[in-house]
Parts: structure tokens; sequence; C-alpha cells
């Protein structure tokens, strides 16, 4: 249920404080100081809107702000301006069916109220007009027809009923008239539009819908012209022969069409159910009429629209499940659009809405009928108050604490199936797991979805039409997984502290209200202390993930094990796409991947075709803000996607930890942001080798060699592990569970390197490389630093200068405070005596290699002797040496090995390059680095 608010300000007076009362909505530059919640706080750095002081209490560099000291007693800060938003609200009274009514199948077509009388039609053949007690819904009379000399005329089908002033107009399909009747005098029959017969002079051919101007009253009916006749000639004397001054051009013939038609100032909108409308210019039908001709539509605009009512200068629109209250002049304003209501509903009493037969509306009382029934809804209003500068304690839980009979489990491994995909048992926003839901008016219950244990967990809610989150409570922590449930009231008398520490929101006159609010609270949780919980907060995306139960063809049975590793993946993901690489990416694809992205319309400069700046923006928008994700499990060999379901095979749910996120990107781009019958591999959302797929794949394993990824740890669930062979539809291929080469880049790599200032070469120690500054690189400009293999060691390659002047190779090792370069303990130098000592440098006195040389890529790493360097690392053997001219791996003559040999190796060794660097591909060209790990042949567009 959407919400009308209107906020009113009311000014209270306060004291000043001496320092400046804390603005939420304000930046504050470093040094300002600020009053706020009884203490004051001064800025460290720069802090900019929404920053707020909150929970500060000693000096702290997660925050610009530091405690400075308690506000003086005697200075008591400004309350601020008190706000109070009214909130409207359906209150269900009244709900009339057939069989309180004494009428089998009952089927409406129309409502309309006079007073306190109701009107509604049984719409059979015989058809009745029912006249009801608008009051107790008890039967008062109804209208069978008309007389017509001594026989009645009974109704065969009723479409449409009107009331103008004092008169109702019985529009009646295949009695092929519209009856007027005197409201105010016993329903006596005034007169009747159309001659009874759908043939013949002024005649009516089945009578759809029926309205009135000043002038005229206006009569659609099955023909493809609209009946104009002047009320100057509706009298009891023409009574069946009226004659028709003026038609309207309309739609081609159609009996069953149900039509409704409202006068907008001096226009006439005619709408056909759930199809189109025309609009009219009443000003022109003298004209038209004179001329003999029929009046043209002004517009015709191809938007369905289910019903419509008008309340004086507002019309109610019943369409695509909803209701929407919109005022005729911007109506007329916006060229007869049906934007900015000022008043949408989705629910009524807790139920959806729906396609209506009709509705009334008047008196802020809302009569709708459907499906046999009709329902009073009285509109009520509820105030909320927000205090600035003002504080509650917040209700402190504590999970151990919890009542054992009130906690229970999600996703259990034996879960049954029809639970877990049950959207409304099972489902979360991806950027909060920790979900926040009132189950009705009493009842709180709080569920994890995450899958480890998170801590100091703020429980939010928001209101909808409220500016203001507030915080339920602090959980002190949740385990994985974990659910339960509390009374509304545990959480105190409806008065909560906002998240940003603004103020405190008074919502007890919501919760005391007959207001449905159950399911108006958005949900969302932060975390003070807890980094874990923080990262999955600030997710951009709102996905709402939920499993699908689609267990046939190629799909398998979702369980909970799979369900759990979606919600994973799935964060991921959204992680991914949340962080500012995908963004700048995203951004400036086109200069980094060498070509454009394109649409629907191929890959063609137009509409739909490649992408143009504001797609890249309308798509990033609409990806974060895709609707649902709905995970499934294939076995086809790759995975099905579309809007209403992503579905790969059991192998992605293990292998996405070491890189394998083609086919996931591909099915997710199917469905990319849930609008639309999704996208076909003709586009760059769901095709091998362009667009988002190598995107996401290289990406993926970008974040996977950087480890900030919230899940890396493959243990957590465990997907692969033996004991859970019972839950998987395909054996795990533990094969699969391999990261890549550390030495390979994805292009997207050697992109984001191009940006790095490393430095190239051999460095000196302590002054251009240090093991400080190598931990000071980023991951990917680690990778650039050589490395001596020496089996599971991988440390860092150095060069030296030794006694006798010649430069050997080694790795660094630390030692205290400093550093030295050393061969390793089964390398020795012979000396020219033939003693044999270490092969290592004097503390601090060496080099490191940067083999980041893009100018160089390829290039072989040259020893001072001309010759380039070889490394081996094979069966406990290791160095590092130079190649000679037999193709040989080997050390200057005086390096030795421990079994007395000299260090020289035939075979087995591998050459030490430089690397790195980037150019922008060839634009219109793939780049060719991309492995397409997804056919085509293995996927479906699932709709």
């Amino acid at each position: 249920m959407k919400l009308n608010l209107i906020a009113l300000s009311i000014m209270l007076s306060g004291s000043l404080s001496a320092a400046e009362l804390y603005n939420p909505s304000q930046n504050y530059p470093a040094g300002e100081q600020v009053s706020f919640n009884g203490n004051i706080y001064e800025t460290q750095w720069w802090a900019n809107a929404g920053q707020s002081p909150a929970g500060i209490t000693e000096n702290s560099w997660d925050s610009p702000w530091v405690w400075v000291s308690e506000e003086s007693d005697d200075v008591t800060p400004p309350v601020g301006d008190i706000v109070t938003t009214h909130f409207e609200y359906f209150e269900r009274g009244l709900t009339l069916n057939g069989d309180m009514l004494g009428i089998s199948g009952l089927n409406i077509s129309a409502v309309e109220r006079y007073q306190d009388r109701l009107y509604v039609t049984h719409d059979v053949t015989p058809g009745v007009v029912l006249i009801l007690d608008a009051q107790t819904g008890s039967m008062l009379g109804q209208i069978e027809g008309i007389q017509q000399g001594s026989s009645m005329s009974t109704y065969r089908r009723i479409n449409e009923l009107y009331i103008d002033n004092n008169l109702l107009y019985v529009a009646s399909l295949s009695s092929n008239r519209v009856d007027i009747f005197d409201l105010d005098n016993n329903h006596q029959h005034v007169m009747s539009l159309g001659t009874g017969h759908h043939s013949g002079t002024n005649s009516l051919l089945h009578a759809q819908a029926v309205t009135t101007t000043r002038d005229y009253v206006v009569v659609s009916d099955a023909s493809d012209k609209i009946k104009v006749y002047r009320q100057q000639d509706a009298t009891p004397e023409n009574n069946l022969r009226a004659p028709q001054f003026a038609t309207l051009q309309f739609e081609g013939k159609y009996t069953h069409r149900k039509v409704q038609m409202h006068v907008l100032d001096h226009y006439l909108l005619v709408q056909s159910e759930n199809k189109n409308y025309y609009i009219y210019d009443l000003n022109k039908v003298e004209s038209a009429a004179a001329a003999g001709v029929p009046l043209q539509a002004e517009q015709r605009l191809d938007v369905k629209l289910q019903k419509i009512d008008k309340d004086g200068e507002q019309l109610i629109v019943n369409r695509n499940g909803r209701l929407e209250w919109h005022k005729v002049s911007d109506v007329i304003a916006n060229q007869f659009q049906f934007t900015n209501p000022i008043r949408t509903i989705t629910q009524l009493n807790g139920a959806p809405i729906g396609n209506l037969n009709d509705l009334h509306f008047a008196h802020d009382e809302l009569i709708t009928a459907a499906a046999g029934q009709i329902h009073f809804d009285a509109l009520r209003t509820s105030a909320v108050t927000f205090t600035p500068n003002a504080s509650v304690e917040t209700t402190k839980l504590k999970f151990d604490e919890l009542a054992p009979f009130s906690i229970g489990e999600i996703l259990s491994l034996d879960e049954p199936h029809h639970i877990l995909t049950n959207p409304s048992l099972r489902s979360v926003k991806i950027n909060s797991p920790v979900k926040t839901v009132l189950l009705d008016k009493d009842t709180v219950q709080v569920t994890s979805y995450a899958a480890v244990e998170l801590t100091d967990i703020n429980l939010e809610l928001k209101l909808e039409g409220v500016d203001h989150w507030v915080v339920l409570a602090n959980l002190d922590r949740i385990p994985a997984y974990a659910q339960f449930t509390l009374p509304l009231s545990s959480f105190g008398p409806g008065q909560f502290n906002t998240s940003d520490g603004a103020g405190e929101l008074d919502l007890a006159s919501v919760f005391s209200s007959t207001m449905e609010y159950a399911n108006l609270f958005d949900y969302r949780f932060s975390s003070n202390t807890d980094v874990f919980a923080k990262k999955l907060a600030a997710l951009k995306p709102i996905w709402s993930v939920r499993f699908a139960p689609n267990n046939e063809g190629g799909w398998r049975a979702m369980n909970a094990l799979y369900a759990r590793e979606w919600l994973i993946i799935l964060t991921n993901l959204a992680y991914m796409v949340s962080e500012e690489e995908f963004k700048h990416v995203w951004f400036n694809f086109e200069h980094i991947f060498g070509y454009n992205m394109h649409g629907p319309a191929g890959a063609v400069q137009k509409p739909g075709g490649y992408f143009t700046p504001e797609d890249y923006q309308y798509y990033y928008d609409s990806l974060m803000a895709r609707p649902n994700v709905n995970g499934g499990v294939t076995q086809i060999g790759g995975g099905l996607g579309g809007t209403s379901i992503t579905g790969v095979d059991t192998w992605m749910f293990y292998t996405h930890y070491y890189g394998s996120w083609g086919i996931i990107a591909h099915e997710f781009g199917h469905g990319f942001d849930g609008r639309g019958p999704g996208y076909s591999h003709d586009t760059s959302f769901a095709n091998g080798g362009n667009g988002w797929q190598p995107l996401i794949t290289q990406l993926a394993n970008y974040h996977i060699r950087k480890g900030d990824l919230p899940y890396m740890d493959d243990n957590i669930n465990g997907f692969y592990k033996p004991e859970h062979a019972p839950y998987h539809h395909v054996d795990v291929d533990v094969r699969k569970r391999k990261h890549r080469d550390p030495n390979h880049m994805y292009p997207l790599e050697n992109y984001f390197m191009s940006q790095s200032d490393m430095p190239q070469g051999w460095l000196q120690n302590g002054l251009e490389m240090s093991t400080s500054a190598v931990e000071n690189l980023n991951f990917l400009e680690r990778i650039y630093v050589a490395h001596y293999p020496m089996g599971e060691q991988k440390p860092y390659l150095c060069r030296f200068t030794f006694e006798d002047g010649e430069q050997y190779f080694g790795f660094v090792t630390e030692q205290g405070d400093s550093a030295r370069c050393e061969a390793g303990s089964s390398i020795s130098y012979r000396r020219p005596d033939g003693s044999k000592v270490p092969l290592q440098s004097e503390l601090n006195t060496f080099e490191w290699l940067s083999i980041y040389n893009p100018e160089m890529s390829g290039e072989p790493v040259m020893h001072p002797n001309g010759q380039p360097l070889c490394q081996v690392d094979t069966k406990g053997f290791y160095g590092t040496g130079f190649v000679n001219d037999r193709g040989q791996c080997t050390q200057l003559p005086n390096v030795y090995w421990s079994n007395g040999n000299r260090w020289t190796f035939s075979s087995n060794w591998t050459p030490v390059k430089y690397s790195g660097g980037w150019t922008s591909p060839t634009l219109g060209r793939a780049l060719p680095d991309v492995e397409s790990e997804h056919d085509h042949a293995n996927c479906g567009l699932d709709h």
C-alpha cells in the first residue's frame, strides 16, 4: 500500500548552544564544532552530509568526528522543528457478496452511489440494478427494466451505470438502450435513449457506456460511432425516439468491449478496458454536427487502463493491479498521460487490488467491486512526528538471552522444497541479508541470510513515506541463517532513534491505528564495528533473491545447499558491481574492451543498438534496481536464464571461488535488469565473447586475486565436501577447484596495471624497494615483483655482488629489522682454495627485480654477461642463473649444489621475462585473451 503524506513543520523555541547544532544535511570542514545529543564534537577532517557523530565517544579514525566534551549543564540545545507527517490509509468497512444479497453468481459490471444508496449491476439476462443501503448493505429494492405498455421490458445485460445530479443512467447492452431514472422520485422512469432495437433511425447497437455534460448526453455502443444527444431532447416526450445530434468517430465495431467515458473540462475521455483510450474536444461537436461529419479524436493513446472513476477534479484509475489518484488538471496538462499520481495504493486490507470490475470514490470512501464482492474502505489519517536532536534509549538485544522457543534456523539442509521456494518465507534483499519484517501488527521477525555470524547489528526499519530510517534495536550477534521472532512491544512504546542520529521518530500512533502497516516497512541493517557486516550493508544492488521451484526438464530441484551457495554467489556479484572498478570499466567500456556494447537491435547505430552514454547510465541504474533474481539449478551442461529465473549447472556452485564466472554472468545477463522478455545471445548481455560475460569473468578473477570478495573461502558453505554428496545433483569434480596460473593476467588486469607508476627493472634495496614497500604495493603490482621459486615457497628474487665482484641471485630473507639476499642452504660458493661458504649478500646490500616493463613485455631479463636469466624449481632443486650457449641453465663456475656438483641444469628450467603492458584494443574487435566458457547450445533463454 502506498501512502499519501503531508509534511507540516511546527516551530518550537529553545535556548542556543555554544556550538552549532548538528545538521545532517550539511557538510562540515575540518575544525568545526557541533552540538549533538548533549555532547560537543569536532571534525578531524571534512565530514560529508549524513556522516553523523552518533556513537562516537572518543577519538576514532573511523569517523571524521572526535568527541570534545559534554555540553555544559546550563546550555540546552534547541529541540528544533518538529515535523509531522500525516499518512492517509484505507480502513476496511463493509463487505458484500452474492450470498449476503441472496443472489447466486453475482456478476457486477458497475457500481454508483447516490446519497445513502448504492446501485450495483447484476450483469446477466435478465439483469437487474440492485439498490442497497450504503451503510448496512441491506437490500432496498431493484430496477428490472422499464414498463412498455402493459409489460416490463427487462434488462438483457447491463454494462454501465452513470449518475448526474439526481438522474441514474443505465446502459443495457442487449436491450439496445439507455434508461434514465429520477433518483429523487422513487426511481421513476424519465425516458430512454435509443429505440430498444439494434437498427433503424436513432437506434443504439448494444449500448455500452454513457456520460453527460450540461449540453449533451453521450452514449457509446458497439458501432464505430459514439452517439451524441442534446440534453434538451432527453425528455419524456422523446422516450425511445430521441434524435441523435452528432457522432464521434470511434474504433471498429465490437459488441463485448467494456467502455467508460469521463468529461475532463471540455474534453471527453473514452476508455476501452485494458486496451486504449481516445480524447475528443467537445467544443468541436457543434461544428462537426453542422458539417454532418463524425468528430475525429484529438488523440488515441495505446495505454491499458482497467477502470476509471471521477470524483470532482480528480480521477481514480485502476491499472496494472493498483489504484492511482490523478488531478484532472494534471492529466490535461500532461497531454492526457497518467503520470505523477498524487496517491497510489497496491493493496487494500492486506490483499492485492488486482483488476477491478468497477470502483467508486467520493467523500473519502472507496467502493471496489471484483469477483462478486463489494468492499467499502474509508480513508483515514495517522501521524508520525520527527523531533530533531531528541533521543531515546535504543533497545539492546542479546541473542543468547532470547527465549529458545523463539529461535529457529532457515536453509537447513533438509528444509522442505515448498518452504525453500516460497518467496514469502524465503527471500531477501541482497544488500540487506539481515531481514527485519513485521509478520503482522504485533510480531517482528528477524532473519539472517548471511553465511557467517554477524555482530553488533542495528536492526533498521523505514516507514513508507517517511524520510528517516529508525533503529528498532541493536543485536549483539546473529549466527548464520538464524531466525527469531519477538513481540513488537519488546521494542518499546513506539519511539525510535533515527539511524543517522538526527533525532527521534514517534511511530506510536501508527502502531495503535487500524492501518495495515505490517507491509509498509522497508528493512536494512548496519553495524558500527563489524567490518564484514559493513561490507554487506554497503552493497548497491537491491535484488530480491529467491529460489526457483522448477524441477522438470533441464531443471533440478532446489535444495538448501544450492540455495546457500546462490546467496554467496549473488553477494559476491553484488559486491563486484558495487565497487568503483566496475563503475569505471562500465562507463569506459569501449575504450577498455575495444568495442561498444549493444542491445536488442543488434550491433548497429540506432536506438537499441550500440550503446550511447545515456544507455550506459540507464543500464547501470537498471542493473542496480533489478527487482529480483530467482536462482535455480540446471543440468544441461551450462545454464538457463531470463527475467524470471537464473539457473546454472552444479559445477558453477563450487568453481566460482576459483574464477569460473562466465556462465553465471551469461545466465544472469539473460535477465540483466529484470525488465521485459530478457536479452538474447544477440545482445551484449548474454554473449560468450561480447560485453557483460567477458567483463564479469575478468572482473571476478581480478577480485579473487585481490582477495576482497565477501565470500572467498569455499569452506564456509562447504558445497564441495564429501559429506554434502547426498545433496549434489552431480558429483563434484575436485580437479575444477583450481585457481588459474599465478602469472596469468587478463586484459582487464593489464588495463588496471597501466594506471600504475610501479618502478621497473632492478631496484636498490632500501632506496627503491623494501619489504615494507612491497607490502604497500597493490595486489596486481606485487605480481610483478619477481619470485625465487623453491617448491611450495615463493620468496622474492634478488641479486647481489659477492666477494669476487660478480653478481649472483637469491631470495630476500628478513633478519630482524634488516634483510639480506641469500641463494639458499643447498647452494654454496667455492673459493679458489676449495673452501665452501654460503652464497649471500651483506645485510641490506642487494637489489629487487620488478619485471613490470610494458615496453619490453615478453623480452628476457638479462644477466650482466649478456645471457638471459633462467630459474630451476624441480625435484627439490632450485635457483636462478643464466642460459649458456648449450641451452643449459647454469650459474658461474664457482656455484655448487649440496651434492658437490656444479649448479647446471639441461632441462626443466623456465626463463625470466619482463611482462605487463596494455594498449586499447582495435575498436570493433573483441579482446582475444577472453576464453568463453559458454557454448550457446547449452544455454536457453528462459522466460
